[in-house]
């Protein structure tokens, strides 16, 4: 077996090199000999046809290209082969039904501008092809197409009129009157059928719209002055275009430069085989074109503009492995990053790989969108893209997958496409109360119908019409069920309605579908919009905290942890509140701003302080004490606490540390004030009272020292501390008072009591 298939390919690719040497008989005996090998086998077919028709034998081409599309099953290459067959043998009503068929097989691809590129060649080659006639009308209605889309409808009126059906060419008339009830020609078309007279003569066309078949040629709908559709033929996406023409003029500069470090042979002959293929290109001679490119690139030419056109060239040959190899390279020189990713999933998605084509599709989009955004809004656009591609492409939404590729074909396949993202830039800044939004909004909201719905809703509210903002949301809504933004627009406006409970519940719902979607950044948004309207929904706070810590955003987290003490407090649950405080403390030391620790350990302590937990206080003002030495409110408040525990020395220690604190920062003026207050409150301190006396004697302030040691000596004495009393009037005679004979004879009664 396994020889045979040996023998099998050693014959095909004997056939293949007899087709490029153009030797059609030894060709046609190679592809015999593998079609004996394995007869069902559509290549070896194929490759009889190639011969046949390079001998021109092309009856015996024709018959050998159906048997490939036969036993491949359907194949578009060959179908394609057999059609074009067909048609050079002038058998015009097959090859239109080829055409046909394989129009209805895009379509099954959702490859709707290549089923009508197709449909209007068949109506080309057989004009009374009814089916192709009714597909086209059906689309152009869809697209709002009207002109071409009448024109269908009429035509199709004439073919049933043609085969006799009356009733159903007016009926068929009575549509196309639908789309412009003030159409003289379908007025006109109604009144012949009607008067059993033919809609067109005989020497009138029936078609009114054909494209070409060289090419990949695109239908692309753009208003004129009138609000009308028409269509415009262009070869593939603007972007493509303008690289191609770029390359082209770049290796024509190039053929008249000179390089030194190369050899005068070597140039010669890559710059020969770049003018031939540059003059093949542009004579649409692709085989020739391609050999001369495939030759320069293997005699060392090494431009991207090189590698871009060859690639361009296997693209339209179906060549979609080699076209992607080509693409690969090109894609690495940023003036063709644009055209090289749009051609790499157009490649992608000839070959069926939808995933990859998106993934090459959704870089285009956000190239051309970050020209759009200020700086600063970089980052994040790039993640809603990010987002845009996990969505499409990791979770497997072929459906959405292949609307949005189809979506971004029709948006850049004009010239005027750069205008046409400035315009959607405005409109999407203009709706961007519901978040950034990105050009793929534009393209996966479903519709434009649900932009304008959504600008339209922002007027509204703007102008307080609140209920009218809703019913044009509820409109988008409806026509993208899907559609975010449609969702946040809603909420929005529910919350200036002060529908708050409900806004809250709305946000909440969309960013538990954020987080589904893995678009973090956006559930957290939500979820600060739900906190925000409902301040005590302390559980969806707790949500959002636990997603900013998975998500390393420690300083947000922080804030809303808080908000949720705060909270807490106000629903009289201090306990939870304190909880909720320690929780946050544990995470400071990965906050990126240093002050959260002491902020936090102060409400703590704050809470400490308000229950009269002086201990607990007590540590907490130690280590805030520790973090921020200079902080006065920290310094007397611990002096206090120690006070209160009745560490009177910590008390006092921790007091001289901060005044000789304040003398060295030079702000010792504060020092006699802080120790009148600290006097005013204890003045039975023997402490506080020598060292606020010192200050007023250092001052020359001797009658305050006088006085304040006189109350001092009072309280001692009423506490019958007779020994301190004693110690204290030494002190006051020390400073020579003017009733200095009183306290002499006081101080000898109390030396007598002490004996």
């Amino acid at each position: 077996m396994a020889k045979k298939q040996a023998l099998f390919e050693q014959a095909l690719n004997k056939g293949h090199s007899f087709l490029w040497d153009q030797r059609w008989s030894d060709a046609v005996a190679a592809f015999e000999t593998a079609v004996t090998l394995s007869p069902t086998e559509p290549a070896p077919y194929a490759g009889l046809g190639d011969a046949y028709m390079g001998a021109e034998k092309l009856g015996q081409a024709l018959e050998n290209y159906k048997l490939a599309a036969k036993y491949s099953r359907g194949s578009i290459i060959y179908l394609r082969k057999v059609a074009e067959m067909q048609e050079q043998l002038g058998r015009t009503g097959e090859a239109g039904k080829t055409y046909m068929a394989l129009g209805e097989m895009a379509l099954s691809r959702r490859k709707l501008n290549e089923a009508m590129e197709n449909w209007h060649r068949a109506i080309q080659l057989e004009p009374n092809l009814l089916r192709a006639h009714q597909r086209l009308a059906s689309i152009y209605q869809r697209q709002g197409a009207v002109r071409n889309a009448i024109k269908e409808y009429l035509t199709i009126a004439h073919i049933l009129q043609t085969q006799g059906d009356h009733e159903q060419a007016l009926a068929t008339c009575q549509l196309a009157l639908q789309l412009d009830s003030r159409n003289p020609d379908i007025l006109t078309a109604i009144e012949k059928v009607k008067q059993k007279k033919r809609i067109f003569n005989k020497n009138e066309p029936t078609t009114t719209l054909s494209t070409g078949v060289t090419g990949m040629l695109r239908q692309i709908a753009i208003k004129n002055d009138e609000g009308l559709l028409d269509k415009q033929e262009v070869e593939t996406a603007a972007p493509v275009q303008d690289a191609r023409r770029k390359a082209m003029e770049q290796l024509a500069v190039g053929l008249f430069e000179e390089d030194e470090e190369d050899t005068d042979v070597g140039k010669l002959q890559r710059d020969h085989l770049i003018s031939q293929a540059l003059d093949y290109q542009r004579r649409d001679m692709e085989n020739e074109a391609i050999s001369c490119y495939e030759k320069a690139i293997a005699a060392g030419e090494e431009s991207s503009a090189a590698h871009f056109n060859l690639g361009l060239l296997y693209q339209d040959k179906m060549r979609y492995e080699d076209a992607i190899r080509e693409f690969q390279i090109s894609v690495e020189e940023q003036a063709y990053r644009l055209a090289s990713h749009f051609a790499l999933g157009e490649s992608y998605r000839g070959r069926g790989k939808i995933e990859q084509a998106i993934e090459h599709f959704i870089h285009v989009l956000q190239i051309v969108d970050l020209k759009t955004v200020q700086h600063s809004q970089a980052d994040r656009l790039i993640e809603l893209y990010e987002n845009l591609a996990d969505g499409l492409v990791t979770k497997g939404e072929h459906e959405q997958a292949t609307a949005f590729a189809n979506a971004l074909v029709e948006f850049l396949s004009h010239k005027g496409w750069e205008d046409k993202v400035k315009q959607a830039r405005q409109r999407l800044d203009s709706i961007s109360d519901a978040g950034m939004m990105i050009l793929g909004d534009v393209l996966t909201s479903g519709t434009e119908q649900v932009l304008e719905s959504l600008y339209l809703s922002q007027e509204y509210a703007r102008r307080g019409m609140y209920n009218t903002a809703v019913e044009e949301t509820y409109r988008a809504i409806q026509l993208s069920p899907d559609y975010l933004p449609a969702h946040i627009q809603l909420a929005e406006v529910m919350a200036k309605q002060g529908r708050t409970s409900i806004a809250a519940k709305k946000f909440a719902t969309i960013a538990s579908t954020f987080q589904v979607r893995g678009d973090v950044n956006s559930a957290i948004a939500a979820y600060e919009r739900v906190v925000a309207l409902s301040p005590l929904e302390l559980s969806t706070r707790a949500r959002l905290i636990d997603l900013l810590k998975r998500h390393g955003q420690i300083d947000r987290s922080l804030e809303h942890y808080v908000a949720m003490g705060e909270a807490y407090y106000q629903l009289a649950q201090v306990d939870k509140a304190r909880e909720t405080y320690q929780e946050a403390l544990k995470l400071t030391p990965r906050a990126a701003d240093d002050g959260w620790k002491v902020r936090i350990l102060r409400l703590i302590a704050d809470i400490d302080m308000q229950r009269f937990d002086w201990k607990r206080a007590l540590t907490g003002y130690r280590e805030l004490r520790q973090l921020d030495p200079k902080d006065e409110r920290t310094a007397m408040t611990l002096v206090d606490l120690y006070y209160r525990v009745g560490q009177n020395k910590e008390a006092v220690k921790t007091l001289d540390k901060y005044l000789i604190h304040l003398v060295r920062s030079g702000r010792g003026a504060k020092v006699v004030g802080i120790l009148e207050d600290m006097v005013s409150q204890r003045p039975t301190d023997a402490e506080l009272v020598n060292r606020l006396s010192k200050l007023y004697i250092q001052q020359k302030r001797s009658e305050k020292a006088v006085g304040l040691l006189d109350k001092l000596g009072e309280a001692q004495l009423e506490a019958g501390e007779t020994k301190n009393a004693i110690n204290t009037i030494e002190k006051i005679l020390m400073l020579n008072p003017p009733n200095a004979n009183s306290y002499q004879q006081l101080l000898s009664q109390l030396r007598q009591q002490l004996g």
